[in-house]
């Protein structure tokens, strides 16, 4: 029996065409792994801006009129219902809101005897609110 060149050539393409499609197979349904890399930095971020966030928090004097080691429950409230942007504003600016007559200073004076106007941290930048966010936030129950 002889072989011919166009069977040879027919069984190489067959070879590599078979070995394309079970590496396409194998991309399509291979799991992608947790970058652990990944998670240790953002873990490492985050702490570290817990971290300036307390700070701030103690520099600023949040502490005095804020608890929030105490569970009294005005943060969750507040941070849990309303956009990071509102909260931004009421931090730097909360007279403008008591005068526009919002309706969440309306109900945080009725329910928690707050929204004195004494927020006026105009100072601070998005990072800075960011990392008093993040320190807040690390009260948070699950």
């Amino acid at each position: 029996m002889k072989i011919s060149e166009n069977f040879i050539l027919g069984v190489i393409i067959s070879c590599v065409l078979l070995f394309f499609i079970f590496w396409m197979v194998e991309i399509q349904t291979k799991k992608e792994k947790e970058d652990i890399t990944d998670k240790v930095i953002s873990e490492k971020v985050l702490k570290r801006s817990i971290s300036r966030g307390r700070t701030l928090f103690i520099q600023e004097d949040c502490y005095s009129c804020h608890k929030p080691d105490k569970k009294d429950g005005f943060f969750r409230v507040v941070i849990d219902r309303v956009s990071k942007e509102w909260l931004y504003k009421f931090i730097r600016d909360e007279k403008s809101l008591i005068e526009d007559k919002d309706s969440v200073v309306l109900y945080l004076r009725q329910r928690f005897n707050q929204s004195n106007g004494r927020h006026d941290k105009k100072h601070l930048t998005d990072d800075q609110l960011n990392d008093i966010l993040s320190y807040l936030n690390s009260f948070k129950v699950n």
